[in-house]
């Protein structure tokens, strides 16, 4: 799987030198509006931290009796940085690839069963890290001081651990905001977010007087997001006739933080 992603990046990569000075199709539908440069190279740092909740969770042996793991606490954190390209194809539509890292967690709380577990065994703890690539579309309507947009993502991972570890994601952002002028925009927006995490592996586990001493645990969970949507706030800017910055803050049960910055080519 690395090795196709490498692949893959290096693809993404080429893309650029194929663009033009302006989007490839429809400039004159824009009007005399001013328009980004074609196509950028840039830098995000994307931090998240929300609920969870488990779709399925399996221990063999089957030493800890979960009867409804709905009731189980679960939260989530990621921080992921990557490396992203986009083009402009029209006025309206961005596409983009994106490549990077993500560094996650993932914590069970078994301390509402109420068993008799030691206090290290309360929480399940699955961490990962791995390679994230992905792309996706931008879709832009505006005027000349407002706009709209609707951003779609999708992600698949290369993770290593102690674990056999899966996360994929859909993302889409929609956006609604004002333009100061040409160089700086404020927005209110949010994330729909379909995440989907599986985790796989053996945990070596002293569960004290409910097994008798360390025991071996073959454990299977799936988790997905437990809210679908968190608002956001968010502003652009741009200098030099090249240099863009983004930051965008969500709140809600799932709190996230973007930061971007992209150096746009003719």
């Amino acid at each position: 799987m690395a090795k196709n992603n490498t692949w893959w990046a290096l693809v993404v990569l080429a893309l650029p030198l194929f663009a033009h000075a302006e989007a490839m199709f429809g400039n004159d539908m824009a009007g005399d509006r001013k328009l980004p440069k074609t196509w950028g190279i840039g830098i995000d740092y994307f931090g998240m931290k929300h609920p969870y909740q488990i779709d399925s969770l399996n221990f063999s042996p089957p030493v800890l009796p979960i009867t409804d793991p709905s009731i189980l606490p679960i939260e989530n954190e990621i921080r992921y940085a990557d490396i992203k390209i986009d083009f402009w194809l029209t006025p309206f539509l961005n596409v983009f690839g994106i490549y990077g890292r993500i560094d996650g967690d993932t914590s069970i709380d078994l301390g509402v069963l109420g068993l008799p577990l030691p206090p290290e065994v309360n929480s399940l703890l699955v961490e990962y890290d791995g390679d994230v690539y992905g792309g996706g579309i931008v879709l832009v309507v505006g005027g000349d001081r407002w706009f709209a947009s609707l951003t779609g993502t999708y992600t698949d991972t290369d993770l290593e651990g102690d674990f056999k570890s899966t996360v994929k994601a859909t993302t889409l952002q929609p956006r609604v905001g004002v333009r100061i002028d040409e160089d700086i925009e404020f927005w209110l927006g949010g994330y729909i977010v379909d995440a989907e995490e599986q985790h796989t592996g053996t945990l070596t586990l002293d569960l004290g007087p409910l097994a008798g001493g360390p025991v071996d645990l073959d454990f299977g969970v799936d988790l997905s997001q437990e809210e679908d949507f968190n608002p956001s706030i968010g502003m652009h800017t741009a200098w030099a006739d090249a240099w863009e910055a983004t930051v965008e803050v969500g709140a809600g049960d799932r709190r996230t933080v973007l930061v971007n910055f992209t150096y746009r080519f003719e």
